[in-house]
């Protein structure tokens, strides 16, 4: 199931091809912008982690999330593929974390990453979440909320 949503996340949020931006596909697909992948995925961290999560400006610098939590900043990059992501994004992501004095970093992608962008990654303090665990951390996000909102509802002082 979480495979099927993260493809789903993929098709959702993905740059449309000239001939799929022509396409008349069902009221119920949903076909955004691949920016709006950034306030998503910006929802689902700050979801599952809690802290302020910020979009970072445009730049080639390699960021597309600031997320200020109890711990200090984390900074994340986030990728809209549908191929496993190598190492290159892990270095830029690592530079940057070490520029901003960044307590650690997360790269976001629907896709997967290969194993030597794993290894890579493995001492750095950056965590890769692929597609799966993008939308595993949404549900529990989602779930998250869910409690909150019944446990509201269920007190009387706050009803």
């Amino acid at each position: 199931m979480k495979k099927t949503l993260a493809m789903g996340l993929y098709y959702r949020f993905k740059k449309a091809t000239p001939e799929e931006a022509n396409q008349t596909v069902s009221s119920l697909f949903i076909r955004q912008d691949p920016l709006e992948f950034e306030l998503f995925v910006m929802n689902v961290i700050e979801g599952y982690y809690g802290g302020t999560v910020y979009i970072s400006p445009p730049s080639d610098e390699g960021i597309n999330l600031e997320h200020d939590r109890e711990d200090g900043l984390y900074i994340g990059q986030v990728k809209c593929l549908e191929k496993d992501l190598g190492f290159e994004a892990i270095a830029i992501l690592h530079s940057q974390m070490i520029k901003k004095d960044a307590k650690g970093g997360y790269i976001v992608t629907t896709g997967d990453f290969t194993d030597k962008a794993k290894t890579y990654a493995d001492e750095l303090n950056i965590e890769l979440i692929n597609g799966t665990q993008l939308v595993e951390y949404w549900i529990l996000g989602l779930e998250e909320k869910n409690i909150k909102i019944s446990s509201i509802k269920s007190t009387p002082e706050l009803a």
